[in-house]
C-alpha cells in the first residue's frame, strides 16, 4: 500500500514538473512574439538633386526719356547746320542739369534690348556728330572730357584727312581709345540714297550700297583697330534695302533723322534723331520731349525741366512751332 502511494506521488511530481516546463516554454514563446522584430538599419538619406526651375523672366525697365541728338560742325562761322562751341557746351550743361545720362548709341541700344548691366538711368541722351568735321576733335572732344560725357562720331571715310576741315586718322584713333567717343560709319562717299535711287537701277543701287557699307566698315576697323557696330545713313534717308543691307553687312544698329524720342519699339535699323542746327534751341527739344502723346500742339512749360532763366539765351523760336524736317547736311 505504501509503495502504491509513493508511485502515485512520484507520478504527480513528474506530471507537475512537465506541466511547469510546458507552461514556461509557452510563456517564453508568447513573450518573444510580443517583442518587436529587429530590422536592418535604414540607409543614410542621400542628398536629393535639386529640381532646376526656370527663372521668372525679368521685366526690363527703361528710362522715362531717351533721345539722340545729331550735330555736324561746331564752329562760330559756317553753314546753317553749324552750332557754335558756346551753344554746344550750354547744351551739355543743361542736359546734365536735367538729369540726363550721356551714353553712346551702342550703349543706348543695349539698354533698349534689356542687356544693360547696372542701374537704369532716369533720362538718357546720345550725342552724335556726323561727317567727321575736325571740330569734333578740337571742340567737342575737350568738352566731352570736361563734362565726362560720351558721344558717337559718324565719319565717311573718303573725307578723312583730305582737307583742314576734316579729321585725321590720328585724331580719330585718339578719340576711339579715350572711352568717351564711339566711332561709327557714315558710308564711304556720303552719297544720298534718294539721289542714287533715281540714278540707278535696283540691282545697281543695291550693289552700290553694299560696297558703301562694307568698305566703310572694313576701313574704319582696319585703320582704328575697333569694332564698328553702327551706321548713320547720309542725309538721314533710309529705305528697306538699306536696312536689309546694313544688317547683312554686320551692323548692329543704324540711325536716321526723325525728330522724336527713342522707345523700345523703335526699329534698330532706323533709330530716330533730332537734327540740331542754328535755328533749333535745346529748350525746344526739351519741351518737345516733355509733351505727352496726343497732347495739344502747345508744349508743356519748360519750368518742369529747368528754371526758365537758365534757358533764356537759347530761345530762338516759340515752343509751339513744329520741328522742321531734317535738312540736307553740309559737308564742305
Amino acid at each position: 500500500m505504501k509503495s502504491i502511494k509513493r508511485v502515485a506521488i512520484a507520478a504527480v511530481l513528474v506530471v507537475g514538473t512537465l506541466a511547469g516546463v510546458l507552461l514556461w516554454q509557452g510563456q517564453k514563446a508568447q513573450d518573444e512574439r510580443r517583442q518587436p522584430q529587429q530590422t536592418r538599419p535604414l540607409p543614410a538619406p542621400q542628398p536629393s538633386t535639386p529640381t532646376l526651375s526656370r527663372p521668372t523672366p525679368r521685366t526690363p525697365s527703361y528710362p522715362s526719356v531717351i533721345a539722340i541728338l545729331c550735330y555736324h560742325d561746331l564752329a562760330e562761322k559756317g553753314s546753317r547746320y553749324s552750332v557754335t562751341p558756346q551753344r554746344f557746351e550750354a547744351h551739355l550743361k543743361i542736359l546734365r542739369a536735367n538729369g540726363f545720362t550721356f551714353l553712346t548709341v551702342s550703349e543706348l541700344v543695349s539698354l533698349l534690348d534689356g542687356e544693360w548691366d547696372g542701374a537704369v538711368p532716369r533720362r538718357v541722351v546720345a550725342i552724335t556728330l556726323d561727317d567727321g568735321f575736325r571740330s569734333a576733335y578740337t571742340v567737342a572732344f575737350p568738352l566731352l572730357r570736361k563734362y565726362q560725357a560720351k558721344a558717337t562720331l559718324f565719319v565717311y571715310t573718303n573725307w578723312i584727312a583730305t582737307t583742314n576741315k576734316a579729321l585725321t586718322w590720328e585724331q580719330l584713333r585718339e578719340m576711339a581709345q579715350s572711352g568717351l567717343v564711339e566711332i561709327a560709319s557714315h558710308t564711304v562717299t556720303h552719297a544720298y540714297p534718294a539721289r542714287l535711287r533715281r540714278a540707278l537701277r535696283p540691282d545697281a543701287y543695291r550693289q552700290r550700297w553694299l560696297w558703301e557699307l562694307q568698305t566703310s566698315k572694313q576701313t574704319l576697323e582696319q585703320r582704328l583697330g575697333v569694332v564698328i557696330r553702327g551706321l548713320a545713313y547720309p542725309g538721314g534717308q533710309v529705305d528697306e534695302t538699306l536696312k536689309r543691307l546694313a544688317q547683312q553687312v554686320g551692323y548692329q544698329w543704324a540711325v536716321a533723322i526723325n525728330p522724336k524720342p527713342v522707345t523700345p519699339r523703335c526699329d534698330r535699323y532706323a533709330l530716330p534723331r533730332f537734327s540740331m542746327d542754328k535755328t533749333i534751341s535745346l529748350g525746344q527739344v526739351l519741351a518737345w520731349l516733355q509733351r505727352p502723346p496726343r497732347a495739344s500742339r502747345h508744349a508743356h512749360h519748360l519750368a518742369r525741366l529747368v528754371p526758365s532763366s537758365s534757358l533764356t539765351h537759347l530761345h530762338r523760336r516759340p515752343f509751339a512751332r513744329r520741328f522742321p524736317h531734317h535738312p540736307r547736311p553740309s559737308v564742305n
